[in-house]
């Protein structure tokens, strides 16, 4: 069974040669990458990326997979971490699937792995009804196949909200199965947007506190600032997850990119939005 796009058409644009037009578009933009990517000082381990419209976040995305696709060699399989923006299918869901269709062709989805993930952490299910109508996963794959030079395998995992202690119990069980693949196969995506809503100037001080968090790979800390005050960073959970997993690693985090939706339109309030990396240190 393949996984369909649900949101081509409306996220970005849904003909081929258009979407490939409107990244190269994001990479070129004003806030976009260019020619200043980010030189390696390790081996790329993960990134976190936006998943809002591309025309709004595509330009801060374009940083992170910028990065990935200077990697050598570029990873094979990319781990998808995102949010539930439904209460749709399992709580910690990894796709059932096949493959996931995009404009830009079709991704196999390591059904190995995915076994393998299931098997050796309890909480994990099989699962499509969570990613059925899901956006914050689906947004990553075109950018990652404008960026890498062959079609890479996925494993879409996709996080309900829990308390710290689950999500790291869980996080932790996952890491080691990821740990126990080849170096330099895997990169982990992470996708969250940061400040909901908010206007400019308090969006920027905002997200810098949790970036901070973040980059200090916080987990705890990070969790405990967004939960405590209902701050508005819809992938509390796979970031939390995601620093959970880092914790056995030697790794350096880098924000390579912030900005906001009002940065690209002029209205009062908006959202924003990092390119966030985690790269091997010594």
């Amino acid at each position: 069974m393949q996984r369909e796009p649900a949101v081509a058409g409306r996220f970005y644009l849904a003909r081929p040669e258009q979407l490939r037009q409107q990244i190269k578009e994001c990479f070129a933009h004003q806030l976009g990458v260019g020619q200043n990517v980010a030189p390696a000082t390790g081996r790329l381990l993960a990134f976190i990326a936006p998943h809002a419209g591309y025309m709004f976040s595509g330009p801060v995305a374009s940083h992170a997979f910028a990065r990935m696709r200077a990697e050598k060699p570029q990873p094979t399989t990319l781990v998808l971490l995102g949010p539930k923006h439904t209460h749709h299918g399992a709580r910690f869901s990894v796709s059932a699937a096949d493959g996931w269709k995009t404009p830009l062709g079709n991704l196999p989805v390591d059904q190995t792995l995915c076994r393998r993930l299931v098997a050796a952490v309890s909480e994990l299910e099989l699962d499509d009804g969570a990613h059925l109508y899901e956006h914050s996963l689906e947004v990553q794959l075109p950018f990652a196949q404008y960026s890498l030079d062959n079609t890479p395998k996925i494993v879409p995992i996709a996080f309900a909200y829990d308390s710290f202690e689950e999500i790291a119990s869980v996080a932790a069980a996952i890491g080691k199965v990821l740990a126990a693949e080849s170096a330099g196969s895997l990169c982990i995506v992470c996708s969250s947007d940061f400040s909901h809503d908010t206007p400019r100037d308090e969006a920027y001080r905002l997200d810098a506190e949790v970036i901070k968090k973040i980059t200090s790979l916080d987990a705890r800390g990070f969790y405990n600032l967004i939960a405590s005050e209902d701050r508005s960073v819809c992938g509390l959970m796979p970031i939390t997850a995601l620093l959970v997993m880092l914790q056995p690693m030697k790794v350096a985090a880098r924000l390579l990119k912030y900005a906001t939706s009002m940065d690209i339109m002029d209205h009062d309030r908006g959202v924003g939005y990092a390119a966030i990396i985690f790269e091997e240190n010594g």
